[in-house]
């Protein structure tokens, strides 16, 4: 099973916390779902798998598309792949954008998921962050999306920001009482961004490594309370609630990324398109086959083959975050049965109240996945500890 993903680059005021790639010109949102359906048919072959588990629109603000701009991609998807009742089709939404006339719009679309950005139910909180969006909009939000069917509901929620408070922070995990799905980031203070600048001015201070610690636990234990799996280190849900779309990242699975500034994944290779919104909507008019695309590619996107050690790196980094945890029998299979023996000898080496290691599976304990990165990279492979 293979997924796609759909970069939607534009938003209405970018947030203070964010360095992500993103425009304020809504005005090239028309010819850029055109680009969007002009790669898909471009580019459809990338993946050799046909059947979609996932689709995800991300961004950005893909809230911004209407639901003819929504139904037009999807459409062109499903002329190349087979797209099911199963597949999980998520759109990321801003709470000022699902108002009761789109949230019904949005009916009338394939989309069957959605991932609304809280971040805060505190309008304090919103304003230190810099979302366009009002407390009273994050929880109406919630209901309209509820009251019109979408029972595969997920929010985000932020800690770790400067003058979140502890009863804030208690108070808006309260307000996600009942969603199946959250997902709560710490925040990663981004260089270049508007709040890292405010820091550095010191107009904002950021909160300590202990009191975002404090966070982090009442985190895990109201997740506990409402009977959330902590399935990855940032995302809890109701069993069987998970994201499809992020597991398959973590579970490596391959992927189409679509739009400008889009990544994509074949198992071997890694690639990411240009991150220029009128270059890229230029390209996409030029080109006219995918024979065509071949002479374009060094223009359109750049890639990254990688090493048998680099992808050996990356399934341990990224199972390692998750309840499933890092399979030593699946790195002997699919990679080398050398990786699996020398990743058991770093293993022993680590100190034995951070990890659980049963029937093969390396599992982080709740401590030692307060350093899960930290413990990866004692775990990480040099190119030159192997030679195959």
């Amino acid at each position: 099973m293979a997924s796609i993903y759909l970069h939607i680059p534009f938003c209405v005021q970018r947030c203070k916390y964010c360095n992500f790639f993103s425009s304020t010109l809504l005005s090239h949102i028309h010819d850029y779902v055109k680009a969007i359906q002009q790669e898909i048919a471009l580019r459809h072959s990338y993946l050799a798998d046909t059947c979609l588990q996932s689709i995800y629109f991300g961004g950005g603000t893909p809230s911004l598309l209407s639901a003819e701009d929504i139904n037009a991609i999807c459409n062109t998807i499903c002329q190349y792949f087979h797209i099911d009742s199963h597949t999980e089709i998520t759109l990321e939404a801003n709470p000022n954008n699902l108002t009761p006339q789109y949230i019904a719009d949005l009916t009338s679309t394939p989309v069957n998921r959605l991932s609304i950005g809280i971040q805060s139910f505190c309008d304090d909180n919103l304003h230190t962050l810099g979302r366009v969006h009002t407390a009273l909009q994050a929880a109406n939000s919630i209901n309209l999306a509820l009251q019109h069917g979408y029972s595969q509901l997920s929010i985000d929620l932020m800690y770790g920001y400067p003058l979140l408070t502890m009863d804030q922070w208690q108070y808006n995990l309260e307000q996600a009482r009942g969603i199946p799905h959250l997902s709560c980031y710490a925040l990663t203070l981004e260089p270049q961004s508007p709040l890292y600048k405010q820091i550095a001015q010191h107009k904002y201070t950021l909160p300590s490594d202990d009191e975002v610690l404090q966070q982090y636990h009442l985190l895990t234990q109201y997740a506990q309370t409402q009977g959330l799996e902590h399935y990855e280190t940032s995302n809890f849900c109701l069993p069987g609630c998970y994201s499809i779309h992020n597991t398959a990242y973590w579970q490596n699975q391959p992927y189409l990324g679509i739009g400008c500034g889009a990544h994509s994944f074949n198992g071997t290779s890694r690639q990411w398109n240009v991150g220029n919104i009128p270059l890229y909507i230029q390209l996409m008019n030029s080109i006219t086959s995918p024979l065509e695309l071949a002479h374009y590619e060094n223009t359109l996107y750049e890639k990254e083959n990688l090493s048998l050690t680099t992808r050996v790196n990356e399934y341990i980094m990224t199972s390692l975050r998750t309840m499933w945890g890092c399979n030593i029998n699946y790195i002997s299979e699919h990679f080398s049965p050398l990786y699996a023996e020398k990743l058991l000898k770093k293993i022993s080496l680590l100190p034995p109240e951070q990890y659980l290691l049963q029937s093969s599976v390396l599992y982080l304990s709740y401590h030692g996945a307060l350093f899960a990165d930290a413990i990866a990279s004692e775990l990480f492979f040099e190119e030159e500890d192997i030679l195959i």
